[in-house]
């Protein structure tokens, strides 16, 4: 099958970049790969697989997995991409712009439900044609490449969204829980039922990631509210 990342989110990601105003790329990317996230729930009894690659579960399962996704990596962006690498032209730290981005709800559903309806178009032709299997991994990973060079050396999050709000980088802060949830939660990957099954540990592997990533964002905003709290705290004591 193609791959959850990066083919997916390739597949769909150059229709924000053809008309900017039309799509929201958090939920064409979060929307591209909602049919595989249901992979993490492998061997729970939850009725997600085979529903989350039929055209029910395009409503049932991936817009609102979608929808709470987006919600919640535009809250945590602004923190995440200060604390990423600069990497030359990839210009990481932009993405923080995604944080100011509220498109309207169409705008949002529809790059959601357009995202994992794509995902279906591909492996339906797979299905059809095994051997695109192996040309879409590499067209997916030079594609998806090729689309944040782009992205990048243009500065199209930036002009598209603004500049990215200022955020305090605590490197040490964010890197170690990023990188201890990150390990914890991938070290339980082995244990989990049906984790024999490849795509389904791919699966929570990357979602051990999003974990980390996101716990770092909180303990890194919770850091930043204490000094605030303590002042408001101590005002009100003295009065």
């Amino acid at each position: 099958m193609p791959l959850t990342f990066p083919t997916h989110p390739a597949a769909v990601l150059p229709l924000k970049l053809w008309r900017p105003r039309w799509f929201d790329e958090i939920a064409l990317v979060i929307g591209s790969m909602a049919p595989d996230l249901a992979y993490a729930l492998d061997g729970s009894g939850l009725p997600v697989w085979p529903l989350s690659h039929q055209v029910p579960g395009l409503v049932v399962w991936c817009l609102p997995v979608t929808l709470a996704a987006t919600w919640l990596i535009r809250r945590v962006a602004p923190v995440v991409a200060a604390h990423l690498p600069v990497w030359g032209p990839l210009a990481l730290a932009d993405y923080g712009a995604l944080g100011r981005f509220r498109p309207g709800w169409r705008v949002v559903v529809s790059s959601a439900l357009l995202g994992a309806a794509s995902h279906l178009a591909l492996d339906r032709l797979e299905a059809i044609a095994p051997v695109s299997e192996y040309v879409m991994h590499v067209l997916g990973a030079a594609g998806l490449l090729a689309l944040v060079v782009v992205i990048g050396r243009q500065r199209l999050v930036r002009r598209w969204h603004g500049d990215p709000p200022a955020v305090r980088r605590r490197l040490g802060l964010f890197w170690t829980i990023a990188v201890a949830v990150t390990l914890a939660a991938a070290a339980a990957v082995p244990f989990l039922p049906a984790a024999t099954l490849v795509h389904t540990s791919l699966v929570r592997l990357m979602c051990a990631v999003a974990a980390g990533l996101l716990a770092a964002s909180f303990a890194c905003t919770v850091r930043s509210w204490l000094p605030q709290w303590r002042r408001r705290r101590w005002t009100g004591t003295r009065r």
